[in-house]
């Protein structure tokens, strides 16, 4: 999140823990390289969404349950 030199600030980050925060930042990088590289290979991308979930799922971490059908 080196993009966001003052993200202590932002409103999502001020009530997490420590470890929540780095599991947070750990995320958005992850996520950024995700659609940097999905960019760099002529495709259309990765939405900011599909990162974050693809993001998750490669650091082992459950998506959000979505909607009930």
């Amino acid at each position: 999140m080196d993009n966001y030199p003052m993200a202590e600030r932002r409103r999502g980050c001020r009530n997490l823990t420590d470890p929540e925060r780095d599991l947070a930042q750990r995320l958005a990088a992850r996520a950024d390289r995700l659609r940097t590289d999905a960019g760099r290979e002529g495709g259309e991308g990765l939405s900011v969404a599909d990162a974050v979930a693809l993001a998750a799922v490669q650091l082992g971490l459950h998506p959000p349950a979505g909607p009930a059908d």
